[in-house]
């Protein structure tokens, strides 16, 4: 018995009605996804956007917030140490944070006269500095000055052949210097300020932070519902907080080390004021790059201005640059670990980055932040590749 037509038709071309409907579908399933990735690109840099400008904008609330975080990982460890001792967490945290500031207001009390001395002294000792740099010519002037001249005769000459016959070319002065360094030094030194004045809220932020404990990591775990993503949680909190105290800390303590290093030092070499270099010392190596270059200028300056052989000036500044190439290269890998350590163009990037947004307190705080976030996405999972990318 033979089939019907249609029957026959569709049993001698199986499938073919159903990759001809595939085929159709396959663009469209194609184009859906491609229209979901340039979406979900567009989305991100509209979130990262968003990001940076409530970063700037809301600045004066977010730097306070920072460093009470910071302190309060820092400081940590001390506060743990003092409840294994069966010392209560509200009254170790107030204890560690009275030294703390005690400490930092001796110093300052101590340092307050030497500072404002060598402040003073600035203006000499750079005018030495220039004078002793300064290599005479037969000339009288520096390359820089006969370019600027011979600039100045070509503008005069095209001025004047641009001009009627008859008439006078005007004489062109050459415009100040705007004076931008003067602003900028002025907008830091308010930003500084304003920090400063915020004080009083970031102690108490670090107090409630370290007399907390594991208030927070609780309230997480009681949100999570299952207990496999419970364990998660609190397995990954509690390295991001061991890592990021440990990092602190050291660096904290390295730093120190540095600026009791230089301040015996510069006592040996006969530089008045040891303890304020030391200070300096310490406090600058919280900023990367240009910290080191701002210490080695102002000791070479106050080496000019104190002595009168050049080698002997410039004594400490070289000391400095030993010390800095033994911490960054020996001391830092020794105590941080090789994991810990970052990668020097993340940290440049970094501190462009904090120092556009935050001013002079955005560098402090760009190392901080970046060794922060660099641990973060190494307990992350799906934030590995960034990790990679950080580390020296």
């Amino acid at each position: 018995m033979s089939l019907p037509p249609s029957e026959n038709a569709s049993k001698t071309a199986p499938g073919t009605a159903p990759d001809t409907a595939a085929e159709a579908i396959a663009p469209t399933v194609a184009e859906r996804r491609l229209r979901y990735s340039r979406m979900t690109v567009a989305v991100g840099l509209l979130a990262v956007i968003a990001l940076v400008a409530a970063l700037y904008l809301a600045r004066a609330f977010f730097v306070p917030l920072l460093i009470g975080i910071l302190g309060s990982y820092t400081l940590r460890p001390l506060v743990d140490w003092m409840q294994l001792r069966y010392i209560p967490r509200p009254v170790g945290a107030a204890v560690v944070l009275l030294a703390v500031i005690g400490s930092l207001s001796w110093v300052g009390y101590a340092l307050s006269d030497d500072a404002a001395a060598m402040i003073e002294r600035l203006p000499e000792a750079a005018r030495k500095l220039r004078q002793t740099m300064s290599v005479s010519r037969e000339s009288g002037k520096t390359p820089l000055q006969n370019m600027q001249e011979a600039a100045n005769e070509i503008q005069g000459a095209a001025t004047d052949a641009a001009l009627k016959p008859g008439t006078r070319a005007a004489v062109v002065r050459a415009p100040e210097p705007a004076p931008w360094m003067r602003d900028y030094l002025i907008a830091q030194s308010g930003q500084l300020v304003a920090v400063v004045s915020q004080a009083p809220i970031v102690l108490l932020l670090t107090y409630f932070l370290l007399a907390s404990g594991d208030v927070f990591l609780r309230k997480l775990v009681t949100v999570i519902p299952s207990f496999r993503d419970k364990k998660r949680a609190v397995e990954i909190t509690r390295q991001i907080e061991t890592d990021i105290s440990f990092y602190l800390l050291n660096f904290t303590l390295m730093n120190v080390g540095l600026g009791i290093i230089m301040a015996v030092t510069t006592s040996y070499l006969g530089l008045p004021n040891p303890l304020l270099w030391g200070a300096l010392a310490a406090v600058l190596k919280f900023v990367p790059y240009v910290g080191a270059i701002t210490s080695m200028a102002i000791l070479a300056m106050a080496g000019i201005q104190t002595f009168d052989n050049l080698p002997q000036a410039l004594a400490a500044p070289g000391i400095l640059v030993v010390l800095l190439i033994i911490s960054a290269a020996v001391i830092a890998p020794a105590v941080l670990g090789r994991r810990l350590l970052l990668n020097p163009v993340a940290i440049f990037i970094s501190i462009l980055l904090w120092g556009w947004l935050w001013g002079i307190v955005g560098v402090l705080l760009a190392v901080p932040l970046l060794a922060t976030f660099k641990i973060v996405c190494e307990r992350v999972e799906p934030l590995h590749p960034i990790a990679e990318f950080l580390t020296i």
